[in-house]
């Protein structure tokens, strides 16, 4: 009977992990470039608790510059780096997921500007 239950947790587990996971990759949101052009800056705006995620698609041995300005505020490349306000690296051929947020938890909505340029 325990190890039922302890199987039955661990699929329910692995269940619930991937449904976050595809809402996750739902809800960010893709940065493309304008037309003769390699960077781009969004602005936008961080809730406490909260975080915003965009993705950029690369091509392999390029090197992309990623800065983020405000107050309190970092980013993450998932799988690259963690807590960052600004980071280089040569680029695989893939599509990276830059999550932003709040640095320390602040109760205030928090302003940034993220740079991304990509050559």
């Amino acid at each position: 009977m325990t190890t039922r239950k302890i199987t039955i947790f661990t699929l329910a587990l692995t269940l619930s992990m991937l449904a976050v996971t595809a809402a996750w990759a739902e809800n960010c949101e893709t940065i493309r470039f304008q037309r003769g052009h390699s960077s781009a800056a969004i602005e936008g705006v961080v809730p406490p608790d909260s975080a915003l995620c965009y993705q950029i698609t690369t091509a392999a041995g390029q090197t992309a510059d990623i800065a983020i300005s405000g107050v309190n505020m970092m980013f993450s490349i998932d799988g690259v780096t963690d807590a960052q306000d600004k980071y280089r690296f040569t680029t695989e051929k893939k599509t990276y997921r830059i999550t932003v947020s709040q640095l320390m938890r602040s109760v205030t909505n928090e302003p940034f500007t993220l740079t991304i340029a990509i050559e």
